[in-house]
């Protein structure tokens, strides 16, 4: 059962794992400035 995905969906796809991505780097980001916080560095 093989069928071509619709531009529609090649848009969402992209656009969902884009946000993804860059609420990984977000929450990345959180954890190491805690950790730099709770060093002393900032």
């Amino acid at each position: 059962m093989e069928h071509e995905l619709a531009l529609g969906e090649k848009v969402l796809n992209g656009f969902l794992s884009l946000m993804v991505t860059v609420l990984v780097c977000i929450l990345l980001a959180v954890i190491v400035s805690l950790i730099l916080w709770s060093v002393g560095f900032f």
